[in-house]
């Protein structure tokens, strides 16, 4: 009897081992794929988040332009000249300044954007340039004022329609 006790503790002592390390194994495979899935919504967050940053910086650049856009019909307006000239210049000068952090700001939602806010952004730097364009023949072209109604109009269009995309793109990240 004494052999058969020996053996049934044996036998008990392993199955206790046994389930202790399935249980443990059991365990440590939940507690990796908790950590995986707390790494990749984390990941998503930032993602996100740094998307949103970049939504903003563009949309902030945009109308930064748009202020300076505002004051062209004035420029626009004066008579052939030398003050036009120097107008131009100044303005010209003064769209140069803002002109680089907007192309910067575009740049990176290019990239961190979707395909369809891309192309959005891609639409607002050309309307962008077909203004500036616009100022930059102001001194020798006539029909200076009625092109650069058609390119301002068209600009703030695409501003309208890139946020609406990155709105879209939010709101998909989102769901």
């Amino acid at each position: 009897m004494a052999d058969s006790t020996l053996w049934v503790a044996c036998l008990t002592a392993g199955t206790a081992i046994a389930a202790s390390w399935v249980t443990s194994q059991g365990t440590l495979r939940a507690a990796r794929e908790q950590a995986s899935t707390a790494a990749l919504a984390e990941r998503a967050h930032a993602s996100a988040q740094s998307r949103r940053g970049s939504y903003i910086e563009v949309v902030n650049q945009a109308h930064r332009m748009g202020a300076l856009y505002r004051e062209l019909p004035a420029v626009l307006a004066m008579p052939t000249g030398q003050p036009k000239e120097a107008a131009v210049e100044e303005h010209a000068k003064r769209l140069r300044e803002v002109y680089g952090p907007f192309t910067r700001a575009c740049d990176v939602m290019v990239v961190h954007g979707g395909q369809a806010v891309a192309e959005a952004v891609r639409d607002v730097f050309r309307d962008s340039r077909a203004i500036y364009m616009c100022l930059l023949s102001a001194s020798t072209a006539e029909n200076a004022g009625t092109t650069y109604e058609v390119a301002i109009r068209s600009y703030w269009q695409s501003v309208n329609a890139m946020v609406e995309q990155m709105q879209l793109e939010a709101n998909r990240d989102e769901a």
